[in-house]
């Protein structure tokens, strides 16, 4: 948590240069690491605890009851930790680990008895179980004891390390409790059920569905499963976490900011040798050269090239935001057509309950003549087309969590509070804070140092040589030499086609940016106007449509009971209420779109 809100005050208050990047260490670079090796330590032990139980048992179907000790221990980690008030650490999760492996001893005793009873002749399941839970429940309980004692002193411990001593201990003492009692109760009826050969064996019962519930027993405790309903800012939250295409924008900008150090990109250096007969030494011998070369472009074209390649990162950067926005705009989006369809399930709901029973009422009508078919038939077609509406707008509800999810990309689908959104509130636009605006201006910023960059191309390249010449004859002495030259473009028609080509680039880029600012007024004003004419719907509703809905319900009803309207008359009415709270809900989605869109541009 204090990393976090170090983060959000580095990225909010501190513009950092560019090329320079913020990284964490101390103890929370320990947790991370730690963190890393645990979601490798875990599943390893899980895999090799039933690995070593099939090979014991030589079944699988013996060794999957055993496992299920599993996620009954960890029940009783979790709710001590818990009752302590203990946070899950890394020491908690190798508290899990060590509990995991004394969990399955219970099960091991029992399982091996219940096998041994069999042997001697006892063929009915339930005698094997009774009596051989009962003899072993002494083993089962030392068992569990002596390790829950063992590690009590470290769950009460108060002396130094104690802080890791004691969420290891709290976890195996809670979770031996747990399993402990549960695999009492839970392996003996899991052996009946899959006891082939039990005289009291259900047929009835798939051995198919008891495997695939033992094997989500085995999926483990900490799986990322979505608790809960989101609210929308823990939606967008989980968005900018999860969501695979802001990353990859995100990657861009650190690749950008990699290439920092490739701007200045100074040439190999030649290393050469040359047999040089026209330069005669003094001992009247040929030379041997030796040599390196270096060229250089001019100084100034590393800086330009630099400046180029910030305005990359700036400009990535820029992109990142609007991938941003256009991130936080679609989860918003999807949130509130999930809660619509949330909303409009839950009036079909009401309605199919309601028509479910009218149906009912009317054909016992039927039956004791006290009413006509055509009553009965009409009821009966009503609570059809209600019941296909409301099953049809379930899988709108699907549909919807699966365009959320698209956004947020959990491990299961999102649900949301169903309750009814109020109307959001639009937003005054400022054109010159839009990030496609500022991502113009950045495009402009770097067309320019693009241009720069082109004519700094035309400065000549700087080139040093130093060698070296000597001979194997007499007397020879080594000859030293530099040299330095200037490599002039001459022929310069190329770097004039670049620049001319940076040149209009430029002026197409403020082309485009002023024509982005129109266009940003004139979407402004048109969705001006379609949230004018929204928001007098949703005025209407609030002060003649709602009042109208209930009315039509309450006196529909009470007439219908006293026989003033008949059946059909009171559906009608009924269905024109429903209808006005239906169109309300449409009314309220198209208007909080509206000011999404609103927001989008301006905020």
């Amino acid at each position: 948590s204090v990393v976090t809100d170090v983060q959000k005050i580095i990225s909010e208050q501190v513009n950092m240069p560019g090329g320079y990047t913020v990284d964490y260490g101390g103890q929370f670079e320990n947790l991370r690491t730690a963190r890393q090796r645990l979601m490798l330590a875990v599943p390893v032990a899980l895999i090799l605890i039933f690995i070593m139980l099939h090979f014991a048992f030589g079944s699988i179907k013996e060794a999957l009851m055993i496992y299920s000790a599993i996620p009954l221990s960890a029940v009783g980690g979790v709710l001590f930790l818990y009752l302590r008030g203990m946070p899950f650490s890394i020491s908690a999760g190798v508290g899990f680990i060590a509990l995991f492996g004394i969990a399955v001893l219970n099960g091991i005793v029992l399982i091996e008895h219940f096998k041994e009873l069999k042997h001697r002749g006892i063929r009915s399941v339930h005698r094997r179980v009774i009596v051989g839970t009962r003899e072993r429940l002494r083993p089962v309980l030392l068992t569990a004891s002596a390790a829950a004692l063992g590690f009590l002193p470290m769950a009460i411990s108060t002396s130094a390390g104690a802080e890791v001593q004691r969420p290891l201990a709290t976890v195996v003492v809670g979770g031996l409790i747990t399993a402990t009692m549960l695999t009492l109760i839970v392996l003996p009826v899991l052996y009946a059920l899959l006891d082939s050969s039990s005289e009291n064996h259900n047929p009835k019962l798939p051995k198919a569905a008891v495997a695939i519930a033992l094997l989500c027993l085995m999926v483990p405790a900490s799986s990322m499963a979505q608790e809960g309903p989101l609210s929308l800012d823990q939606a967008v939250s989980l968005a900018l976490e999860n969501n695979n295409q802001l990353k990859a924008s995100k990657y861009e900008v650190e690749r950008n900011r990699n290439l920092i150090g490739a701007s200045i990109d100074i040439e190999k250096t030649q290393v050469y040798y040359g047999f040089d007969e026209n330069n005669i030494a003094v001992n009247n011998a040929p030379l041997h050269v030796w040599g390196l070369s270096q060229s250089l472009k001019f100084p100034t074209v590393y800086h330009a090239q630099k400046k180029v390649q910030q305005g990359h990162i700036s400009l990535a950067e820029q992109q990142y935001r609007l991938d941003e926005r256009v991130v936080k705009q679609e989860v918003s989006r999807a949130y509130i057509e999930l809660s619509n369809a949330q909303q409009l399930l839950k009036q079909y709901a009401e309605l199919d309950s309601l028509f479910s029973k009218f149906a009912d009422g009317a054909q016992l009508k039927f039956d004791l003549g006290e009413s006509n078919q055509l009553e009965q038939l009409t009821a009966q077609a009503k609570y059809r087309d209600v019941h296909l509406k409301w099953n049809q707008q379930k899988e709108n509800v699907l549909a919807a969590q699966i365009k959320l999810n698209r956004w947020i990309q959990a491990d299961s689908l999102p649900e949301v509070s169903v309750q009814e959104l109020q109307p959001l509130q639009p937003l005054p636009l400022d054109t010159n804070q839009h990030p496609i605006l500022k991502y113009y201006e950045q495009m402009r910023t770097l067309s320019d140092q693009q241009l720069r960059l082109a004519r700094q191309q035309l400065l000549p390249d700087i080139q040093f040589d130093v060698f070296q010449g000597t001979n194997t004859a007499a007397n020879a002495r080594i000859y030293s030499g530099v040299q330095a030259g200037l490599a002039i473009p001459l022929w310069f028609g190329s770097q004039r086609s670049q620049i001319k080509a940076a040149k209009t680039q430029r002026d197409a880029i403020l082309a485009q940016s002023e024509d982005q600012q129109l266009q940003l007024i004139s979407r402004y004003q048109t969705l001006l106007t379609e949230l004018e004419k929204q928001q007098q719907a949703l005025v209407n509703y609030n002060e003649s449509g709602k009042q109208l809905a209930e009315k039509l319900l309450s006196s529909s009803e009470l007439a219908y009971r006293n026989g003033e309207i008949d059946f059909l008359q009171y559906t009608q009415l009924l269905e024109q209420a429903i209808t006005i709270k239906t169109h309300h809900l449409n009314d309220l989605l198209q208007y909080n779109q509206t000011v999404l869109d609103i927001n989008y541009l301006t905020n």
